[in-house]
């Protein structure tokens, strides 16, 4: 990957290395860029699913299709009890 550079105030710069120390082990500044970055996905997911969570039918909704996927998901492989009876009890 190509490697770029961006001005940031010292104050900032200051800021971010004090996180990439603290927060992430003294990792390079870039590496905690990242890491923030992934973490404020994480969030604005997370904050989705409150989103879904608050509206009964949305949810409902979203877990009827998930439930889909998840039966969809083991279509046509063998039942671990009939592959495996000598471990059933």
């Amino acid at each position: 990957m190509a490697s770029t550079s961006m001005q940031l105030d010292s104050g900032l710069r200051d800021e971010l290395a004090e996180i990439a120390e603290r927060d992430f082990h003294g990792v390079p500044l870039g590496e905690a860029v990242r890491r923030l970055v992934k973490e404020y996905k994480i969030n604005r997911i997370m904050r989705r699913y409150e989103e879904l969570r608050a509206d009964a039918e949305e949810w409902a909704s979203y877990q009827a299709e998930a439930r889909l996927t998840d039966d969809a998901a083991g279509d046509g492989l063998p039942d671990t009890r009939d592959e495996y009876p000598e471990y059933n009890r």
